[in-house]
């Protein structure tokens, strides 16, 4: 017997669905599956080695881990944290790596040895949340709780530079500067972003957030700055005094962190909400938009061309999203395509990594091939799929396709079930051209009496309420009114009546009066102007002719 042929949505074109060039950029992020590990604690930073391995910190807990971009596996541990730790930060070179934790200490390690090199104990006793070192890479620069930022010089292991009454509040955002080594941003709870001088110890340029600050950025040209901070984040002019060039409200909940793309072309910023915002930096619009299961805290973006986005969260989560059809060349395998249908978590417990698959690739076609999925090989980053050779003979699997439950019901013949389906997949989808096309299909097959009779009030005022919603559409009137009309037909005893639906039928009825004086002045207009064009036609040929 054939397989039951499923109904074809046709869709209503929409303007505003059609990808502009931003959109498709980074779309290549939405279609892979991502891969998420799990970790003891919240993830509050994660950092991108700037180097040729590009090797990912990740600072959760009592610890902070680094693994490699590309299989995902781990590479290096630090754990000589007795407290909470909160930034975990590459140098330039990557051959150094400085973090700060509860207790107020700052370490700073050796990447090959993991051994500590440096401990500075001048924040003792404030939590210590965010460190970067200098671009010079001979000073680390530090923001506390204690309301002070300080820069300590590597080489002496000393404190170079204390601002300690620039802010009245906690620091939770530091920005270096890209030009100047001796520039630096500050972000505090006290709503304002200060420029800092270390040469002088004073902030040479002071502008006001409105919002405790989370996040500061600075372009490479040092020309504009960027303060996050409550639901929205606002671009600053450094050039010119700290001017307010843009004001950005896209969050409904405060934002946690911000990035730039690896270009600086994109302003991306994730928050409370469970969304990232994608801004082109040109026109500050948002062009693009990420969802996750729970609150952004952290993000990095890989180089070169954004390849991958990661994410850090709360629940102690974080997950990589590829670019689809990344190739790992070490082991020449494809990671994370579009056709690979599997989701993995990964978790850390007495440190070993156990991967969990949800859901398979299911193309089994005999039991010799269930005995290699058997020896199937699996990665940290998922299962991996071998490059096929021109020479490989693919078999398909002969599987039935899923049916919707409204064709399940047309297959069986039960219109009237088929039709409340419709009605449920068209409100939980927000598509009403789902129950339109299942009516049409009812009509063709001479079965909509059967769908529509024998109802109860409470199914007859869904189909009324939806006539009410959607009669005005062009593309559904046709349908709706041949509905009506059989409704008026099948159901005109209990519409003579006063009943439960009473209201509903009359509102209806206005409804459709309405629409019909409406139709009959668009004739007359019509009417109007035909006539109008055809005398100035006549009028220009009659010219034509004296001339």
């Amino acid at each position: 017997m054939s397989d039951f042929k499923q109904l074809h949505i046709e869709r209503s074109i929409d303007d505003r669905s059609i990808l502009s060039d931003d959109n498709l950029y980074w779309q290549g992020l939405n279609e892979g599956h991502p891969v998420t590990f799990r970790e003891y604690g919240p993830v509050t930073k994660i950092d991108v080695a700037p180097i040729k391995e590009q090797w990912v910190s990740i600072t959760d807990s009592t610890r902070v881990q680094i693994y490699s971009p590309e299989s995902l596996t781990l590479v290096r541990s630090f754990y000589s944290f007795k407290e909470t730790v909160y930034c975990g930060t590459f140098r330039s070179d990557g051959r150094l790596l400085c973090a700060g934790a509860k207790d107020g200490l700052v370490r700073v390690f050796d990447f090959e040895t993991r051994s500590q090199l440096r401990l500075f104990k001048e924040h003792q006793g404030s939590p210590v949340h965010c460190t970067y070192f200098s671009r010079d890479k001979n000073f680390i620069i530090t923001g506390s709780d204690d309301r002070t930022v300080r820069i300590f010089d590597l080489a002496t292991e000393k404190e170079f530079s204390t601002f300690s009454n620039i802010h009245t509040d906690y620091v939770r955002a530091l920005a270096p500067g890209q030009m100047n080594s001796n520039l630096l941003l500050s972000g505090s709870y006290d709503h304002t972003m200060k420029l800092l001088d270390k040469r002088t110890g004073t902030s040479v340029l002071s502008v006001d957030h409105g919002h405790q600050i989370e996040s500061v950025l600075v372009y490479s040209n040092e020309t504009l700055a960027i303060t996050a901070g409550g639901p929205c984040v606002k671009v600053w002019d450094l050039l010119g005094g700290g001017r307010l060039l843009a004001n950005l409200s896209n969050h409904h909940k405060s934002i946690l962190c911000t990035a730039f793309s690896s270009d600086q072309h994109y302003i991306l910023s994730g928050g409370l909400d469970r969304h990232i915002k994608v801004y082109d930096a040109t026109t500050f619009r948002v062009v693009h938009t990420l969802q996750y299961p729970d609150a952004v805290l952290s993000m990095a973006i890989l180089n070169p061309d954004d390849k991958a986005l990661l994410v850090g969260m709360p629940g102690g989560l974080w997950s990589m999203r590829r670019r689809t059809g990344q190739l790992d060349n070490n082991n020449g395998y494809i990671i994370n395509n579009a056709t690979t249908t599997t989701n993995i978590t990964i978790s850390n417990e007495d440190n070993d990594r156990k991967m969990q698959t949800t859901d398979d690739t299911k193309s089994i076609t005999s039991s010799s091939e269930s005995r290699r999925r058997r020896k199937r090989r699996f990665f940290p980053s998922g299962i991996a799929t071998p490059v096929l050779d021109s020479s490989d003979h693919l078999v398909s699997a002969n599987r039935r396709p899923h049916l919707e439950a409204y064709d399940n019901y047309l297959r069986k013949f039960r219109a009237s079930s088929a039709l409340d389906a419709a009605f449920t997949a068209s409100l939980k989808h927000r598509q009403p051209e789902l129950a339109i096309i299942v009516l049409k299909e009812l009509f063709r097959r001479n079965m909509i009496k059967q769908a529509l009779a024998g109802r109860d009030d409470t199914s007859l005022l869904k189909i009324v309420r939806f006539i009410q919603k959607h009669f005005s559409k062009a593309n559904a009137m046709p349908t709706l009114i041949d509905v009506t009309y059989l409704l008026s037909q099948i159901y005109i005893k209990e519409l003579m009546r006063k009943g439960k639906n009473t209201k509903a039928i009359m509102k209806l009825k206005d409804l459709i009066s309405q629409e019909l004086r409406y139709q009959s002045e668009l004739m007359r207009t019509k009417g109007a102007i035909e006539t109008i064009l055809l005398g100035m036609d006549t009028q220009g040929t009659t010219t034509m002719n004296a001339a």
